[in-house]
């Protein structure tokens, strides 16, 4: 009976013992990959960081969790790549550095143990930081001659983050580079006054976004012109002429030559007061060149000169004096036997100064045409009335040239007909000498008259074909359509 209950009480114990062991077993060959993890969410750190956090699977000790698996989808475009196989830790959150600024990134994650990788968690999406996108209708408007407003809207995209300030850019006078003329105002105003600028000057303006990724593109260009005002001039008449110097150009003619004035005054230098031994030679030569001849005189007598500039303010004080005496050139500049030569020399003066007046004059028509053609409206008149001013000054320029140039001239001829006549009577030049000197002196007159009506007519023919430009200018275009005031006539 013993033998029998202990056996009895052995049998139980080892049914007590079997049971856990078989339960246990079956248990481990029963594990599974583990659940998805759960409130996965991604956050922006920079231009280049977007950091992960999520919630481990229920049960993940159970499951032995042992790491996770990251996947992206950059662009947000729902087709995903591994970022990280396995992070090898439990550690529930990542950051994914080296990023592309402003594009969008979705993110799951899968938890990994020794039997495989789980179900993917929810998905999460967020973009990298930029620099803003640019400011809009950007406008200026001029306040005062000195003045000009800016206005313009905040971008459409401040790229993630707080747009922290503007940059601005000019451009003066409408051309040339734009130049910063703020590199940041710090604040997120859209407003800006520049102050401290030119009267009746054209501005240009553009501005850009700043935020702590970088700057934005450009807005659009916006112009305005300072108000026009006249701005308070002193009247000043011109300080005095410099340098005057006399020179004798025959025995009956001294040449004084003097430098402008340093400073013309509030307007135009107009003429020169040119006065003879304290008398006034000429109250006012009314155009400025800066020499005069002065005929008539007395061979040897000794002329004191000195001269004034006139402006529409009135005359300016007198230069210095400058004296000289006329002197007899016969035997120091006339030549029996250089005659020839000596009008070959003026041949060649009146074809230089006849050159250079045909090219000044022509230059100063067409450079005239073109600024009052395209003056504006409201400046065309003033434009032309200047031009007609500045031609005026030229012809009178080259006129005086001309009348000097004939007055040497005119002395050397009588100063070369005496010293033939002396000749003559000397029997120290032939007739055929005497013949082929005068006929020289009649070609080369008869050269200078042909040479003024080719002058004439060349100004003619270039007025004429400015004519004829404009003419084919105004024509309208085929597509062009007919003004306002045409129309309703």
């Amino acid at each position: 009976m013993k033998t029998t209950g202990l056996s009895l009480v052995l049998i139980l114990l080892a049914g007590s013992l079997v049971a856990p062991i078989g339960f246990s077993v079956a248990e481990t060959s029963s594990q599974t990959v583990p659940a998805a993890p759960t409130n996965l969410s991604a956050t922006t750190i920079s231009s280049s960081q977007i950091n992960l956090s999520w919630t481990a699977p229920v049960n993940a000790t159970l499951s032995h969790v042992n790491g996770y698996r990251i996947e992206v989808s950059t662009g947000c475009i729902g087709i995903f790549n591994v970022l990280i196989a396995n992070t090898t830790s439990t550690t529930t959150a990542y950051s994914n550095t080296g990023l592309i600024s402003g594009i969008c990134y979705q993110y799951r994650v899968s938890a990994i143990n020794s039997v495989g990788v789980g179900s993917p968690s929810n998905t999460a999406l967020a973009t990298t930081f930029s620099e803003p996108s640019a400011p809009r209708s950007l406008t200026a408007t001029a306040i005062s001659s000195s003045q000009i407003n800016l206005s313009w809207l905040a971008p459409t995209s401040s790229g993630g983050i707080p747009v922290n300030g503007y940059k601005i850019e000019r451009r003066n006078a409408c051309t040339g580079s734009f130049i910063s003329i703020l590199a940041n105002t710090s604040n997120t105003n859209t407003e800006f006054s520049n102050t401290g600028l030119t009267n009746g000057t054209c501005y240009q303006y553009r501005v850009f976004a700043h935020n702590s990724v970088g700057t934005s593109a450009a807005s659009n260009n916006a112009t305005a012109t300072t108000l026009q005002t006249q701005v308070p001039t002193q009247l000043r008449v011109p300080s005095a002429p410099t340098g005057l110097s006399v020179t004798s150009q025959s025995s009956s003619s001294l040449k004084i030559t003097w430098t402008a004035p340093a400073d013309q005054g509030s307007s135009p230098i107009t003429g020169y007061r040119v006065q003879r031994n304290g008398t006034t030679l000429v109250n006012n030569t009314g155009i400025t060149q800066i020499s005069y001849i002065d005929s008539g005189l007395l061979l040897g007598h000794q002329q004191t000169y000195r001269v004034a500039a006139w402006n529409a303010i009135g005359l300016g004080p007198y230069s210095n004096t400058a004296s000289g005496k006329p002197a007899n050139q016969t035997s120091t500049t006339i030549d029996i036997n250089n005659l020839g030569q000596l009008v070959s020399d003026f041949v060649h003066r009146h074809n230089e100064l006849f050159k250079q007046q045909r090219e000044d004059t022509i230059n100063a028509i067409k450079d005239c045409h073109e600024k009052i053609r395209n003056a504006s409206p409201e400046n065309r008149k003033q434009v032309r009335e200047d031009c007609k001013k500045d031609l005026k000054a030229l012809g009178e320029k080259n006129r005086e040239d001309k009348r000097q140039f004939q007055q040497e001239f005119r002395e050397f001829r009588d100063n070369a007909k005496s010293i033939i006549k002396e000749a003559k009577e000397n029997k120290t030049i032939n007739k055929a000498d005497v013949k082929e000197f005068k006929q020289d002196l009649k070609s080369f007159q008869k050269e200078t008259k042909n040479d003024e009506k080719d002058f004439a007519k060349a100004v003619k023919e270039i007025k004429k074909e400015l004519a004829n430009q404009d003419k084919e200018h105004k024509k309208p275009t085929k597509n062009s359509k007919p003004k306002q005031d045409e129309k309703e006539d």
